[in-house]
């Protein structure tokens, strides 16, 4: 009798079958035992004591995919696969209030919409997803649900329920089709053939993912041999079946290992998920006629210590995915499909252990470039029927049935027969593009992250663009970033920014927060740092300038502390390598004040009014200048309203680079392209407003510094560390930049400050500006009691490697975070 407390590892050993093609010969001989193996289970079908097929000897000629065939890679998760843990409803209280001890952090997932989240180790599979080539499928799972790992398992490989099984979901299709299917159909890497690779008559090929032994051997000696032994099965040598039967296994082990030798060159050192995914699309690439190829990742059985060994599995399991789309050619990116599967999740509630217990159904992923990403089906209520809660040892019920999935994988991957493979008519899920129109790119391997704070971007010059809006999640389905949660946003190829910029500079709003909060806004393939971009007192509307590294891929990530926030992301430049121009910083100097006639007359602009600015020739701004960097400020607005700057002579954009409240002074930098005479247009929303402007730099071709992005770090926290743990009065605070947080320690013009003023006792203003040089009559961000703001700022450094803070009036704490410097 079968021991009901199998382990997973038995239970996978006792359903899999050690195959011909992974050594049966070796240069210590042949056992009987491996001899009936070989001709029993053959190496890749057919061979039987019954006799030879006619066509079995010519069926280890591997021709290249037909123009039509698909691929399909599986990966088996087995143990147990916790799905609450991988795809979390992170907005559900019951997944916290079930799983105290184990509930993954909101501020760590990898947000997906205002309810799921993936694993923090899932990266890229994050990236799939934001690119829309990952598919969820909710609830997998079946009737009448067995716990024991064999069981459970053995109906998964079949894909039958209720039955012993004889052979598996992929061996009856390779039955199927008959004499097309050969050695190089369908394949396992590994040392063994599980039981759905195993049909009735057909069978896959297992392939050991550190190459041959016998057959893959390039020595003279070695090659005369093998070529000798392939000669036995040329034709009958008339010494009756079991000398033909191992002729012709012995051959197609030769013919296999001298096939796919170069398979396994490079040495592949990774972990073995990596190691085995990256076979898997090597053998893909070399185009043998590879169908199907299994592969698989054990010890997801977790009782106890789950955070900690849950967390190792899903990193190895996004590091293997992450391997196979690196190797994979893109000739082949549309016509590959990976599909995950376990034999059963997680129970809802955890244990004292920080474990679960065997559940009975878990979402699983399906990937490649014909895939339409999204969520599919329904996710297993968190509550019984009567809508109370779960007992501790309820498990949540199946809502897809796992036939549904092998039935889409056949029709809609492998070409058809799901009703006779699967014993029945099974609904398909609406999984796939329709032909000819595959994403067919898949997302560049997410880098190990980089918590040191610098992702050195190389010195990239500036070309600023009229403000285009990219996000508003106000608009589309409305959904504003829960709490926690974070926007994945693509900004290279968008908006007039190349794929090649490695910096963009983005007008980011938080709108309507429904608590007090601050966003972060960094490079979407590195941590989250500790900083933040702008800071929001919760049912306001807070703009502030970011100035971003992008990832490889060209993305940037939006994180809301908490509440439920909307966000509206406006680009207006972007830093790239080659053309463009360089900054010359200079001292602020004010250039526009409609108070006192500075640059304008001296009157408010009215509603839906706009001045025009000229900019060169003002405050140091040469002539040739095409681009200014100047702080805005808003005060004594008569109602709420936005004010909008672009190049005078374009036409005017939908987006706004501030947003303010009756009575409020409120500033903001902007990088302005120049437009018509070297001027700027302000346009003035709604009441009246006085304006302001003080310019800090400008960009111009050929001349001037070049930016290099970092990820964000900070430098000053007067609360706590990096300053003087007090806060700052009229007394200006020294503040030393170089050799911190990715800046170097020379080499340096300016540095791009993330400052943010908190915990101000007094309403007034804060000017930074290099040490050494007189304080200007000019301000970086605007202080209120009991308020925090922020402001982006471009500082130039002084000659002692420091730029100052000063402070106004009252006292105040100060925040400063570096995220980019300019060359000298």
């Amino acid at each position: 009798m079968l021991d009901p407390e199998i382990s997973a590892r038995d239970a996978y050993s006792l359903l899999s079958t050690r195959s011909a093609a992974v050594g049966a010969l070796d240069h210590d001989g042949l056992t009987r035992r491996r001899f009936l193996q070989m001709i029993g289970w053959g190496v890749g079908g057919g061979a039987i004591l019954g006799g030879l097929p006619d066509d079995w000897r010519q069926a280890f000629a591997a021709g290249p995919l037909g123009a039509n065939e698909g691929v399909l890679v599986i990966i088996g998760m087995y143990g147990g696969n916790d799905g609450l843990n991988t795809v979390v409803p992170y907005t559900n209280g019951k997944y916290r209030d079930y799983r105290a001890n184990i509930a993954l952090p909101t501020s760590q997932l990898h947000v997906l919409n205002n309810e799921f989240g993936l694993h923090p180790n899932l990266g890229y599979l994050k990236s799939l997803y934001d690119t829309q080539q990952l598919a969820i499928v909710h609830g997998v799972g079946y009737p009448n649900p067995d716990l024991s790992h064999f069981n459970s398992m053995a109906t998964w490989m079949s894909g039958r329920v209720g039955s012993a099984p004889t052979s598996g979901w992929i061996g009856r299709w390779l039955d199927g089709i008959g004499t097309n299917a050969d050695l190089y159909t369908a394949g396992s890497i590994g040392y063994s053939l599980p039981l759905h690779l195993q049909g009735q008559t057909k069978r896959g090929t297992a392939v050991p993912d550190d190459g041959f032994g016998f057959g893959g051997d390039t020595r003279a000696s070695d090659m005369r041999m093998y070529e000798h032994i392939k000669a036995y099965s040329s034709a009958s040598a008339g010494r009756g079946q079991w000398h033909d039967a191992l002729a012709v296994a012995s051959r197609g082990q030769i013919d296999l290992a001298q096939r796919v030798a170069p398979i396994f060159t490079p040495e592949i050192t990774s972990d073995y998920l990596v190691k085995s995914l990256t076979v898997a699309a090597r053998l893909i690439n070399a185009d043998l006629g590879f169908r199907v190829l299994d592969t698989s990742l054990d010890n997801f059985d977790h009782h106890s210590d789950q955070p900690n060994e849950h967390s190792s599995r899903m990193q190895q399991l996004n590091d293997g995915i992450q391997a196979f789309f690196a190797t994979l050619s893109p000739q082949f990116a549309s016509r590959v499909t990976v599909m995950t599967f376990s034999e059963f999740g997680r129970t809802p509630w955890s244990n004292d252990s920080q474990g679960t217990d065997h559940g009975t159904s878990a979402p699983h992923f399906v990937i490649g470039g014909n895939v339409k990403g999204g969520f599919y089906g329904q996710n297993p209520s968190l509550l019984a029927s009567d809508g109370s809660s779960l007992d501790r040892w309820e498990r949540m019920s199946h809502t897809v049935d796992f036939r549904s999935l092998y039935a889409t994988m056949i029709d809609g991957v492998l070409g058809g027969g799901s009703s006779t493979v699967l014993g029945g008519n099974f609904e398909k899920i609406d999984l796939f593009r329709t032909a000819g129109a595959p994403t067919g790119a898949f997302p560049a391997p997410i880098p190990a992250p980089n918590p040191g704070g610098s992702i050195p971007a190389g010195p990239a010059n500036f070309v600023g663009l009229t403000p285009t809006r990219l996000l508003d999640t106000r608009e589309g389905p409305g959904l504003p970033i829960g709490p926690s949660g974070t926007q994945t946003l693509q900004v290279a190829g968008a908006g007039g920014v190349p794929s090649g910029a490695v910096a963009a500079v983005l007008n980011v709003t938080a709108v309507g927060s429904t608590v007090a909060s601050y966003l972060t806004v960094w490079p979407a393939d590195v941590e989250k740092p500790t900083t933040s971009s702008l800071n929001t007192l919760g049912h306001d509307v807070v703009p502030n300038l970011v100035i971003s590294k992008l990832s490889s891929t060209g993305q940037v990530k939006v994180f809301n502390f908490g509440g439920d926030t909307h966000c509206v992301v406006d680009v207006v430049g972007y830093f790239a390598n080659g053309a463009g121009s360089g900054l010359t910083s200079v001292s602020p100097a004010r250039i526009l004040d409609t108070r006192s006639g500075i640059g304008a007359a001296a009157a408010p602009v009215g509603q839906s009014a706009s001045i025009d600015l000229q900019v060169t020739g003002a405050g140091g701004v040469a002539a040739d200048a095409d681009s200014v960097v100047m702080n805005v400020t808003v005060t004594e607005p008569s109602e709420s309203g936005f004010v909008t700057v672009w190049p005078t002579g374009a036409a005017m954009p939908t987006a706004s680079n501030l947003n303010f409240v009756p009575g409020q002074s409120v500033p903001n930098l902007v990088i302005a392209k120049l437009g018509t005479g070297g001027k700027v247009s302000l346009f003035n929303s709604t009441g009246s407003t006085h304006l302001i402007a003080d310019v800090l730099g400008f960009f111009r071709a050929g001349s001037g510094a070049h930016l290099v992005a970092l990820s964000p770090s900070r430098l000053l926290d007067t609360r706590t560390d990096g300053g003087t743990a007090n806060p700052v009065n009229q007394t200006a605070l020294k503040l030393g930049v170089l050799n911190r947080g990715g800046v170097p320690a020379a080499g340096v013009s300016a540095v791009v400050l993330n400052v943010t003023a908190t915990e101000s006792s007094t309403s007034g203003f804060v000017t930074v500006y290099p040490t050494g040089a007189p304080m200007p009559v000019a301000s970086n961000l605007n202080t209120v009691a009991g308020q925090t703001r922020a402001n982006l700022v471009i500082a130039k450094v002084g000659n002692d490697g420091s730029v100052a803070l000063f402070n106004s009036s009252g006292t105040v704490h100060l925040i400063a975070d570096v995220v980019a410097y300019f060359t000298t």
